[in-house]
């Protein structure tokens, strides 16, 4: 019984913070600088389908789903942006087999409905940040805390 209220404690203590999340402000083009890794970051963008499909895995400990965070809409590259899979406020539910771009369930930090195409402002955690020059790509993908329009 003692480890399933510290368990609660913890969980409950991660989901606060998790939502307190600051972020410094930058801009687009920024954001997957090498200087960013590891960082806390904010940065806005169209919020899209990551290569016309949704991967959902919990191999960073949590259960995400992963999306595209584009400059401007019709964009065919962007920021890959894992958004938490959940009911609340700054979650994404986890899509159906065969699902619809409408059948996408999203929520802002207010818990109001997000649509893709929709412009959102992220806040997140850079991590793997690899230098677009190297020969094997660029990659970097940002666990978001917070969704604000």
């Amino acid at each position: 019984m003692k480890n399933i209220f510290l368990s609660a404690i913890f969980a409950a203590t991660v989901f606060v913070s998790a939502c307190n999340v600051v972020g410094e402000p930058v801009e687009y083009a920024n954001a997957c600088d090498a200087g960013n890794n590891d960082k806390y970051i904010q940065v806005s963008g169209i919020l899209e389908e990551r290569g016309g499909s949704i991967f959902c895995s919990n191999t960073s400990g949590r259960m995400e789903c992963g999306y595209s965070l584009l400059a401007k809409a019709g964009d065919k590259e962007g920021i890959s942006v894992d958004l938490e899979v959940g009911g609340g406020a700054n979650t994404a539910d986890k899509p159906a087999s065969g699902f619809k771009r409408e059948d996408l369930k999203i929520r802002d930090n207010a818990s109001q409905p997000v649509k893709l195409g929709d412009n959102v402002k992220l806040t997140g955690k850079v991590t793997s940040v690899k230098d677009k020059t190297d020969p094997k790509g660029g990659i970097c993908y940002i666990k978001v805390y917070k969704i604000e329009r």
